[in-house]
């Protein structure tokens, strides 16, 4: 019933609107007709004698100022709504953290056992006093803060008067609901409380085109922990945006005892899948996956060879083959460049980095240029004053930034 209303209200809204839009964009062809037929029923148009001996532009005025203050009319009528809306939920929300907040609070943290008739009555008074949505909206969120901070018996606590309080229908209307946001705050509480018979349709929300929706979709399925090791993203129909595999790192990485099969991930036909089980294994450390990562080197996709490059370097830490990314280095993107570059310096043989880098110099970009003479500067600070004095334009600039900044 509650998901009907929201629909109700949402498709009215519209309507409404629409009927305005066409009022007033066909208002001048009705008021330019004597009458109107509809079979053999005549009605005659009383405005249309008013109208009919003034010129065009003066119809046009008269025509304008009706519009106007009819839009003015609604106008008004919609901000004192907003006030009075804003007064209600001013009301609502100073008795509820004056006297339903406080009382919520004390019943989770209490240690005594309260009566069934206590519990009843208590119950009674909440129910009475959050029939409204933003109450409800209240009391979930006061619910969700304790049950995020507290575990053991007050966290369960906080999922029996969940379901005591009836949110969860109050839940799963706004899940369903038309609005954007009552689908964000549905699916924020749904991962809060571990709500598990929700993951059909949250499968569905993933396949969305609203970025936002189908990223916030995937975070609570994850939070679920319904499906193991992240394998249900090789089987969803839908493809990763590099926003949402950044999302999901950051929420695999505060969920820590999430079980993950990195090397499913990383060998996945799913390119953005592939990407997300390299980025994991180099922020999880996972070192012995370092041979399987480097298969990755020199993938056709962009993304996956670069991260490929920085989760080798990264996972390498003091076996790093420095032949093979020396040899590698012209395959790489910009940003493994860098991170080659700068791993250089650890090569054991001083003299085969020095050679490396005065390539670097020689030959690249300027801002890989700037990278390698920072870096020969720790190697060898001769080398970087014969640059200095260098017929190339663009190196003697170089150097004369890198001396600068070192300055």
């Amino acid at each position: 019933m509650k998901t009907l209303t929201l629909y109700l209200k949402y498709w009215l809204i519209r309507v409404l609107f629409l009927i305005l839009v066409l009022l007033i964009g066909f208002g001048s062809y009705f008021y330019s007709i004597p009458q109107f037929s509809w079979g053999s029923l005549e009605l005659k148009n009383h405005v249309y004698t008013k109208f009919k001996d003034l010129p065009i532009w003066l119809y046009s005025i008269e025509y304008f100022i009706y519009t106007f203050l009819i839009i003015s009319i609604l106008l008004f009528i919609l901000i004192e709504f907003y006030k009075l809306n804003k007064i209600n939920r001013k009301t609502t929300r100073d008795k509820y953290i004056e006297y339903f907040a406080t009382n919520i609070v004390a019943d989770l943290y209490s240690e005594r056992e309260y009566t069934e008739a206590e519990i009843k009555d208590n119950q009674k008074k909440i129910k009475k006093a959050i029939r409204g949505d933003y109450a409800k909206r209240l009391i979930i969120n006061t619910l969700s803060s304790v049950r995020n901070q507290t575990v053991g018996v007050v966290r369960n606590k906080t999922l029996g008067m969940y379901y005591d309080f009836r949110l969860d229908y109050f839940i799963y209307a706004y899940l369903h609901s038309p609005y954007l946001r009552n689908k964000l705050f549905a699916l924020k509480v749904i991962s809060d409380f571990h709500l598990q018979r929700y993951e059909g349709y949250i499968v569905k929300l993933i396949k969305r085109k609203n970025d936002v929706l189908r990223s916030e979709a995937l975070v609570t399925l994850i939070k679920l922990n319904i499906y193991d090791n992240l394998l249900l993203l090789n089987d969803l129909n839908v493809s990763l945006s590099l926003w949402d595999i950044n999302i999901l790192i950051k929420t695999v990485l505060e969920l820590k005892e999430i079980d993950i099969d990195y090397l499913s991930l990383i060998n996945s036909e799913k390119q953005e899948v592939s990407i997300l089980g390299i980025m994991l294994a180099r922020l999880n450390d996972q070192q012995d996956l370092k041979s399987e990562v480097k298969k990755k080197i020199g993938d056709a996709n962009q993304i996956v060879n670069e991260e490929a490059f920085l989760a080798y370097i990264s996972l390498s830490k003091n076996q790093t083959n420095y032949g093979f990314l020396i040899n590698e280095f012209n395959s790489a993107p910009d940003k493994a460049k860098k991170a080659i570059i700068n791993a250089i310096e650890s090569h054991p043989d001083r003299n085969a980095a020095i050679h490396f880098l005065e390539w670097v110099v020689e030959n690249e970009s300027f801002v890989h240029k700037t990278e390698a003479l920072l870096v020969l500067m720790e190697l060898d600070l001769n080398i970087v004053s014969v640059f200095n004095c260098s017929d190339n334009p663009i190196i003697r600039s170089v150097c004369a930034q890198v001396l600068d900044i070192n300055m």
